[in-house]
């Protein structure tokens, strides 16, 4: 009873630590057609661009949300700024009308020195109380107009993103159109549907997790390369007010799989104008292709830009490489290594990635 109770508990665990089972990786049984790759790719391209429109989507509601509260606000804030207007108003005709000359008389014309005092205490306060109506005034007045410029520049956000969502649209249902007409027109069009769903579901279910769990590893770990360079004094050179820094590919490949097991099986190679990152666990093979730019804003950096992803022999499209840039950075940032340091270039050669520093904030 004991052993099938020990057996039981071994079937569970493997179970657990297997959830991809319900989704294992297709293989199949002839080496794939060319036709079949691409039919695959555009399954791919279909089910990523359908998670792209609901990310858009809800960028849209975000959108519309951030526009009824503000125009809610400007409301409130036009009734409140009409109040204010017309206590300013008051205010600025009292001085320009002479309704003040009777208190600057009482102060000329004292008979005692407390009299002095209270009538200058008197002005003082009422000098203050204006003053604090006109600069309410003032405040409300640019709340009011920031938030009829955020206004604006929410309905010109909701407009992209309306664009982009229905652009995003128009391109599945093309790309539905054009997978249904070649599954039509294929010997067998029930294998080579069995095939595409099957690939969807590995790639939903399992695929995309395994991707984005490297990314992942790899994004923390670029975060730590300042501390690398400073290690490795040597990879800087310094001539006058610049400073070049060099890092061959063979170190970058050394520091990334020395402090993540998970990239241990992905390379990285450096070729002029082009990254490449290759790499196979056995169920996952990645090739990303890549290049790096030097940008000031938000703040200085040296962005990476992919413009390859392909998953298991199969090119996945821009929404999938965007989304991954967006939510994993693999930026360099010269400021978290040398405060007052800025990259003004970047260059990819062979073997070897070259930044370009300089002074600057």
């Amino acid at each position: 009873m004991r052993r099938w109770l020990w057996l039981g508990l071994t079937v569970l665990i493997v179970y657990l630590l297997l959830p991809s089972a319900g989704a294992p990786m297709p293989v199949y049984a002839e080496p794939m057609t060319e036709e079949t790759r691409q039919l695959l790719e555009k399954g791919l391209t279909v089910v990523e661009i359908d998670r792209e429109i609901e990310r858009i989507g809800a960028l849209r509601a975000d959108a519309q949300q951030a526009i009824a509260k503000n125009e809610n606000r400007i409301a409130e804030q036009a009734i409140a700024i009409a109040a204010q207007r017309e206590k300013a108003g008051r205010v600025l005709r009292s001085y320009y009308m002479g309704q003040k000359e009777a208190m600057w008389g009482a102060l000329l014309n004292f008979h005692s020195l407390p009299e002095l005092l209270r009538t200058w205490e008197l002005m003082d306060l009422m000098f203050q109380a204006d003053h604090d109506t006109l600069d309410r005034y003032s405040q409300e007045y640019a709340r009011l107009r920031d938030n009829r410029t955020k206004l604006d520049r929410d309905r010109a956000d909701l407009a992209r993103v309306e664009n982009d969502l229905r652009a995003q649209r128009e391109r599945v249902a093309a790309l539905q159109r054009e997978v249904e007409q070649a599954i039509a027109h294929s010997s067998n069009p029930e294998l080579l549907r069995k095939q595409m769903e099957e690939m969807q579901r590995y790639w939903q279910s399992v695929g995309l997790y395994e991707v984005k769990q490297h990314f992942s590893a790899l994004a923390k770990t670029m975060n730590k390369l300042p501390d690398w360079i400073k290690d490795h004094p040597e990879s800087l050179v310094t001539s006058g007010l610049k400073t070049t820094l060099t890092i061959t590919d063979e170190q970058l490949n050394a520091f990334l799989q020395s402090q993540d097991d998970m990239l241990k099986q992905f390379t990285i190679a450096f070729a002029p104008g082009k990254l490449t990152l290759e790499g196979n666990n056995g169920n996952l093979q990645v090739k990303i292709e890549g290049h790096y730019t030097v940008e000031n804003e938000p703040k200085n950096a040296i962005l990476f830009h992919m413009d390859q992803l392909i998953f298991n022999g199969l090119t996945l499209p821009d929404a999938t490489r965007d989304d991954l840039v967006r939510e994993f950075d693999l930026g360099f940032y010269p400021q978290d290594l040398i405060k007052f340091v800025k990259a003004d270039s970047v260059s990819l050669e062979e073997g070897r990635l070259v930044v370009g520093l300089k002074l600057g904030k």
